[in-house]
Formats: C-alpha cells, structure tokens, sequence
C-alpha cells in the first residue's frame, strides 16, 4: 500500500515532534481521511524524507513524529531552470504543474511586455502564492523531495540577469533558419529554458535574448503554445539527461530561449 506524501519545511529540524501548517493538516485530515497512529511520509523540500507517526489530529492541526532518521536525497547535478511569463491563469497552472513533475528545478517568473490586459490587472503576489502551492502540490504527488524554486521579476532583463553570465544560450525563434537537435544538449551543464507569451516576444526582449554567444534554433514547422513550448523543452532535455545517466551538477550552466507564436 502506498504511503501518503506530505510536505513541511521544519522536518529537518531537532525536534522529532512537530506540527503541519494548517493546509498540509486538512489535506491530511480532510482529502486524504488520515487517522491518529498512521504512518504518512513527510519531506522538507530541500532533499529530506522521513516516515512519520501520525500522534494527534486536533483542531485542524496534524501533530507528527518521526520514526526513523532522515534520508536525504542527492542533488541532481544538471539543474533546469525555466524563465516563465505569466500568461492566462489556467494556461500557467498547467505549465507550472507539468514543468514541475518533469523535473524543472527553479522557476523565474517574469511580466513580458506584451502580456495580455486581463492578465496584467490580477495580483501579482496572489499569482506567486499560488506557484508555490501548485508546486508542492505536484512533488507530493510525483515523488520529488525538492521543491522548485520559485522568483518574480518585473521584466525579462531581470530574470535574465540572474543567471550565470558564462552560460551557453539556445533562442528558439519560430524565424531561426537552424532547428533544434537534442544532440546539442551538452549533457555535463546546467540548462534555462526562456519562454515567451501568447504574442511572443517583443522586439526589447529579443534584443535582450541577442547577444553573442546566443544560438538561435526553432522547434518545428508546429505553432506551439506558450505554456506548450516550454513542457516540450524541458521534457525533451530531461529525457536526454536521463538516457545519458546524468545524475549531479557539473560545469558551467546552458540555458535556452524559446519565442513561440500561439495558435
């Protein structure tokens, strides 16, 4: 039988007694009908798991206790990273969910020029409070013991300039005379996939995105959507590590830029 997954940051802590937040405790008790002496497995998001002892259920707070040390998983050594926009509400849900569940290490979000009104109007701190869920969400189920790291920015320039300026750059461009070949991923670096919205990139971004050690590839003769593209990237790269038996960090970081029109 499977053990149910549930996440809290203070795992890792001295005390072998502690409590979830009031979100992970109704899941636990609400979604999941957990009951005091189960045993559910808990992780911290930093690479520690451990399987706990269910104590007390009171209050809509869940009182746990470990039974056993902590393991701690191994970080993978070729790191993604996915400069995402904020697009339609759904639409970034779902690339955000499925982004995760592949195995995309950290997120850095930005506001793209051109980005659509009614998403332009929304709360932009209740738009990141709920990345983090999502992505919690989503390692509970699939198995992942490290959360994603989740950033906003303003614009693309800030989000771009947060990364290593010694790494190797792909810019997808649906006008690039040169298609993307998976034998050009350099398995020993780290990647960052960069995405546009529905309307692509405007022509300040792709200024950004050209500088000289950029390599401008396209995807296909498909029109991918914005929250399309960077999926398939990031589980084209993924796969690709995987058959090489890529499983730590190494080197200098890679990074890819994608401007897909969407239909």
């Amino acid at each position: 039988m499977r053990i149910h997954r549930v996440y809290c940051k203070s795992l890792s802590q001295h005390n072998e007694i502690f409590q979830l937040d009031e979100p992970q405790s109704h899941h636990l008790i609400k979604a999941l009908r957990i009951k005091e002496n189960d045993i559910v497995e808990v992780f911290d998001g930093l690479g520690n798991v451990a399987n706990c002892l269910v104590l007390e259920l009171r209050n809509k707070i869940c009182s746990l206790k470990r039974t056993e040390n902590l393991k701690k998983d191994g970080k993978p050594k070729n790191l993604i990273t996915g400069i995402i926009p904020i697009i339609k509400k759904n639409n970034f849900n779902f690339m955000l969910q499925k982004m995760t569940e592949i195995g995309v290490n950290r997120f850095l979000i930005y506001q793209p020029d051109n980005i659509d009104q009614s998403v332009a109007k929304k709360d932009k701190s209740i738009f990141l409070e709920k990345s983090k869920e999502i992505v919690i969400s989503v390692c509970k189920q699939c198995g992942n013991n490290f959360l994603p790291k989740i950033e906003s920015y303003i614009h693309l320039q800030s989000a771009v300039d947060e990364l290593q300026k010694d790494d190797q750059i792909f810019a997808f461009d649906t006008e690039a005379s040169k298609y993307f070949a998976q034998d050009e991923l350099d398995v020993t670096k780290n990647i960052t996939i960069i995405t546009g919205p529905e309307s692509g990139f405007s022509e300040k971004e792709l200024n950004i995105l050209r500088q000289d050690n950029v390599m401008i590839r396209f995807l296909g003769k498909n029109i991918l959507r914005s929250e399309t593209a960077p999926i398939v990237v990031a589980g084209i790269i993924k796969n690709h590590f995987g058959k090489n038996k890529i499983m730590g960090r190494v080197g200098r970081g890679w990074f890819a830029a994608l401007s897909l029109p969407v239909g």
